[in-house]
């Protein structure tokens, strides 16, 4: 996950800055390959029974969309990949950290294996579950207002062939988190799984966990500083494409 944020800030700041006329050379290409990698890693995602793997591929399928809205060039959309970056970081951090706490407690990630999680850890499993939704761009989430910005620019650039296929890469992925979260939390374990013994919350993790769900409702539903905060830098990096600013 580090690497795909590692590109998206080599391309926002040495990349489109520096060869201009190249990225829009390249647009149609990368803008196909991104189509292709929302379905494909999605697919990959649903085969997937080991939830890190799972959520591996679910990151680069929604790093697919965040391309998309990076190419789409115009500053609605560079302004949406920004701010959908920055709610990967987050939410891609809470799920990564509560999975850790899930294998601290089963030393396992495999689907199969896990189950009943929910009984005794469910402050972890709703931390899962909110930062699943903000993830997929649910309203009252950081990535809804992001993926939004995307989809709208993404029409209006390219019709509704790309944003639909966007669009439904993004359904798929949320079908497959919340799948991951109703065998690993929801689903009742076997009495082999043992879980009857899994340690609670310490007070550390019930904080750690407390603050991802209040931390994306919050931004989410408070996101305008977010966006007045990016749309001077969208701005000056949209005129290379002779774009139209946003304006909030």
């Amino acid at each position: 996950m580090l690497g795909l944020k590692t590109g998206i800030y080599g391309l926002l700041r040495f990349v489109f800055p520096l060869v201009p006329e190249a990225v829009i050379q390249w647009q149609p290409f990368v803008i196909a390959f991104a189509v292709i990698g929302v379905f494909y890693a999605a697919l990959l995602a649903t085969q997937q029974n080991n939830l890190r793997r799972l959520l591996a591929f679910a990151v680069v399928s929604h790093t697919s969309i965040l391309i998309i809205g990076l190419f789409t060039l115009e500053a609605i959309a560079l302004q949406g990949a920004v701010l959908l970056s920055a709610n990967f970081g987050l939410a891609g951090a809470g799920l990564l950290l509560m999975m850790g706490l899930v294998f601290r407690r089963t030393n396992t990630t495999s689907l199969s294996a896990l189950g009943g999680l929910f009984d005794r850890i469910p402050l972890i499993g709703i931390a899962f579950f909110v930062a699943g939704l903000s993830i997929v761009g649910m309203p009252g989430t950081p990535g809804f207002d992001a993926v939004h910005l995307v989809l709208e620019a993404a029409i209006h650039r390219f019709g509704a062939l790309v944003t639909i296929a966007a669009a439904l890469g993004n359904v798929v992925a949320a079908g497959f988190l919340l799948w991951a979260f109703q065998r690993a939390f929801l689903a009742p374990a076997t009495e082999q799984d043992g879980y009857q013994e899994v340690a609670k919350a310490n007070p550390i993790e019930w904080l750690l966990a407390l603050f991802f769900i209040i931390l994306m409702p919050v931004v989410g539903f408070y996101f305008t500083p977010w966006l007045e905060l990016t749309e001077t830098a969208v701005n000056t990096l949209s005129t290379l494409f002779t774009t139209t600013p946003v304006t909030h």
